[in-house]
């Protein structure tokens, strides 16, 4: 980040268990100086994402299933609301996915105006994790669903909605097994989304701008190369 940038360090006793233990947070500028006192977050919880509206607290310790996300204000009154599902959050908005009735969606909540929009999501497909473009204005979303005409696999593909109007747009290019998908996100500064994929032969980065017809493609490196892309 940018030295304007300011960010959250949360800390724990020596050997505590964190799902008992509450922790300390503090914000700091981009430089390292503290900003504000300490904070003692709610136990078992630690900060996913600082809001316009608070801090979006996740359980510190996963359990099985989709885990409860607390949006926390900490000098307004007790508790929040709270999210199951989260797949994606900015300072400004939030995604989660509810449960499938009969068809899974994705819900955006803008914090700063309170409007809720439902994206629905094509077929028997669902979430499996999402990214806020740097503008919020879309929501690429990764899409995971069964796929009967290739021996049962699991399959993945990257679709952007608009968070105007909830209107899902297909990445073509994108539809590939389920290990395949190593990562996607959007770099600062523009509304182009960015994929790592890897294949049996080759390792691919893709972009995509909405509206383009096709992925810009380029084999970065062979794949018996450990190292691994960073994207967004």
């Amino acid at each position: 980040g940018t030295a304007a940038r300011s960010m959250w360090l949360v800390s724990y006793p020596a050997d505590a268990d964190m799902s008992t233990t509450a922790a300390t947070a503090r914000e700091v500028s981009g430089s390292g100086a503290p900003i504000g006192s300490a904070l003692r977050l709610p136990i078992g919880d630690v900060i996913d994402q600082a809001t316009d509206r608070g801090l979006l607290l996740a359980p510190a310790v996963q359990q099985a299933g989709p885990a409860t996300y607390t949006l926390w204000n900490p000098a307004g009154p007790p508790g929040g609301r709270s999210f199951t599902g989260v797949v994606a959050a900015s300072p400004s908005e939030i995604a989660w996915a509810p449960p499938c009735d009969p068809h899974c969606s994705v819900d955006v909540l803008n914090l700063a105006t309170g409007r809720q929009i439902a994206v629905e999501l094509p077929g028997a497909s669902s979430a499996a994790n999402a990214a806020f473009s740097p503008s919020g204005s879309l929501l690429a979303v990764q899409v995971s669903f069964y796929d009967s005409d290739d021996d049962g696999a699991l399959a993945m593909q990257l679709d952007v909605a608009s968070v105007a109007t909830g209107r899902l747009t297909v990445v073509p290019g994108t539809y590939v097994s389920s290990d395949a998908m190593d990562g996607f996100g959007w770099p600062a500064g523009g509304d182009s989304l960015v994929a790592e994929l890897t294949f049996t032969t080759k390792v691919q980065l893709t972009s995509w701008h909405p509206g383009a017809l096709r992925l810009a493609v380029a084999v970065v490196r062979e794949p018996q190369i450990s190292a691994s892309l960073i994207v967004g």
